[in-house]
């Protein structure tokens, strides 16, 4: 199998696994919302269960107390004593009360209301019916004896009828709602189990799902890493070899162009009468091309040093740093351009090599600014928590960004010699240096107008 077919399959099961962990999860919280919403309907079911006993409660304590009424009112017109009299008056001062508190647990239900008004009419008229007896037993000269009893008796006892049945209507009514009431909570818990019992098998397959894909990613990430390090020390091994190769085909090549270079001059200052100025001319690129070729030697041991050389880490402060590099580029190039400079935050790293960077960076910003009638230099910087980054922004020719991959390529070139002289080692210099760092360069450029070159290196020691 393929790096590449390795890697795709592994981000395809990655979007597995993160797929089944999030379905996992969002059965498990629609679980929790449904049995939370479960147990509000048991407990609202409750209360209304509740409530429901305690309209029943109260209607049998309104007939009960109209029974105790009716019962105290015949043991007073039996007796003739005052205990009876005082008991059915502390009865009848309880009953509107009652009947208040009724109305108002079933203040939401309006047939039940309607039923309350039925029997309260029919309570009222019951009461009268107790108190003309009594009156009838005080005042003997206006009801004789078969008044009193028809009273007593007779219609007393139709009226207390109604009165139980209406109250009985009222409770049956009340029954009614209990029993829809628990049917509709058995048959949510009936729905609720199930969504329980098959949302959590659901969840526990995708859960043991993702999990096994956990372990699968874990144990070929494993072998990938294995590889990865294998690669990584061949790499690592056969960039040595061609560092030291590259060093040493270096100084071998030394050898034979100083020879050129040197009998080059050596046959002009002896041969100069007899050359003509073909010759001459012939000799003179002859010896400018083994100049050329050393300064490419040079760049490239330079190139080759770079990545075996130590980083010594240590705070570095760039804005003194910049204004020494500053200085020399201009002696260099024999200019006095002003630099726009921010004040520029210190970062960590090795001085000699980012000398080196701002070296490179400055350089190329004179130099591929100097056409301009005016040119321009900026360097400012920015920083965030982890890192700082750097920008150098010239005014100069620019590039085109289709050819940015070769911009730091090592002996790459966006820009023709007699243009701009050069060898294209400085940017490949520069990010290798930054890349050691652990920071990272990029760049930015329109033809013309502007390039800006960006890199960042961190504000702490990189263990």
């Amino acid at each position: 199998m393929s790096d590449e077919t390795r890697s795709r399959q592994m981000i395809k099961q990655e979007w597995f696994t993160k797929a089944g962990l999030s379905l996992a999860l969002f059965l498990l919280v629609l679980i929790s919302f449904v049995t939370f919403n479960s147990v509000e309907q048991f407990a609202n079911s409750s209360r209304l269960v509740e409530h429901t006993h305690l309209v029943i409660k109260q209607i049998d304590q309104v007939v009960s107390d109209l029974k105790d009424a009716e019962a105290t009112q015949r043991g007073y017109l039996i007796t003739g004593d005052g205990i009876f009299l005082k008991a059915y008056y502390d009865v009848l001062a309880r009953i509107p009360g009652e009947i208040a508190t009724l109305r108002g647990l079933t203040y939401d239900n309006p047939a039940q209301r309607r039923s309350i008004d039925v029997f309260e009419e029919l309570t009222d008229q019951k009461i009268s019916t107790l108190r003309l007896g009594i009156d009838a037993l005080e005042d003997r000269s206006a009801f004789n004896s078969d008044e009193i009893a028809a009273l007593v008796g007779g219609e007393g006892r139709v009226l207390m009828d109604q009165l139980i049945e209406q109250g009985a209507l009222m409770i049956m009514v009340e029954e009614k709602l209990l029993s829809q009431r628990a049917q509709q909570v058995e048959s949510k818990a009936r729905s609720t189990k199930l969504w329980i019992l098959f949302g959590n098998l659901l969840a526990m397959v995708l859960l043991l799902s993702a999990f096994w894909m956990i372990l699968w990613e874990i144990r070929h990430r494993r072998i990938a890493q294995r590889a990865i390090e294998k690669n990584a020390a061949q790499l690592e091994l056969t960039n040595k070899e061609l560092e030291s190769f590259s060093y040493s085909v270096s100084h071998d090549l030394r050898s034979p162009l100083r020879a050129i270079d040197g009998y080059s001059r050596i046959f002009e200052e002896d041969f100069a009468d007899r050359l003509d100025d073909e010759g001459r001319r012939l000799l003179a690129v002859i010896r400018a091309s083994s100049k050329k070729m050393g300064q490419l030697i040079d760049d490239l041991l330079a190139f080759s040093r770079m990545g075996r050389k130590p980083v010594d880490s240590g705070k570095v402060d760039m804005n003194a740093l910049v204004d020494e590099v500053w200085a020399e580029v201009c002696t260099s190039s024999r200019t006095t351009l002003p630099l726009k400079k921010t004040n520029l935050p210190a970062a960590w790293g090795d001085h000699v090599l980012l000398r080196q960077v701002w070296m490179n960076l400055l350089a190329n910003a004179v130099k591929y600014s100097s056409k301009k009638a005016e040119q321009i230099v900026e360097i400012t910087a920015k920083q965030n928590e982890h890192e700082v980054v750097y920008t150098v922004r010239d005014n100069g020719v620019g590039f085109d960004m289709r050819f940015y991959n070769k911009l730091f390529g090592v002996f790459q070139r966006l820009h023709t010699e007699n243009e701009f002289p050069g060898t294209g080692v400085g940017l490949a210099i520069a990010q290798r240096v930054i890349v050691r760092h652990g920071g990272r360069i990029w760049a930015d450029s329109k033809p013309d107008e502007y390039t800006i070159f960006n890199f960042s290196l961190p504000k702490e020691v990189v263990a």
